[in-house]
């Protein structure tokens, strides 16, 4: 076989992988996704009334600016916001069953797009402020 050719048979089983890993994320999310599109996630130390908003702070980047600019928005319509640049978790409670889902719903929040948004112990990247106005209403 000439190299060509295994570099290319090599780069397609390397974009397969890839997409495969994209697409069981992606399926993990939206089966356990609610409405907004938010996912549940075993966060610690975030208070209940509050949304968190996660992204690189003081960034010239898109994705710390539409995170600066949704938590402007939802401060101007008086929901509480706390602009970060780090989040943690917890395994407390997590069943060894579910453990694995759970990662992959940790996995996918984390490696997600920007910012990642929590409200109330669910998950999202990138949201809409109407998809986090209307998960910090719903409940």
């Amino acid at each position: 076989m000439n190299v060509p050719r295994f570099l290319l048979i090599a780069g397609l089983a390397a974009l397969s992988v890839h997409y495969w890993h994209r697409h069981e994320t992606t399926v993990a999310l939206d089966a356990s996704a609610d409405e907004n599109g938010f996912v549940d996630v075993p966060v610690q130390d975030q208070s209940p009334d509050t949304v968190y908003i996660v992204a690189a702070v003081n960034c010239p980047r898109a994705a710390a600016q539409r995170a600066d600019r949704l938590a402007k928005d939802l401060s101007d319509k008086g929901i509480p916001v706390i602009r970060t640049d780090h989040w943690s978790y917890h395994w407390n409670g997590v069943d060894r069953a579910a453990a694995n889902d759970v990662a992959r719903r940790l996995n996918a929040v984390g490696n997600g797009p920007l910012p990642i948004v929590f409200v109330r112990g669910r998950a999202k990247g990138a949201p809409t402020l109407d998809e986090v106005v209307a998960e910090f209403t719903s409940r």
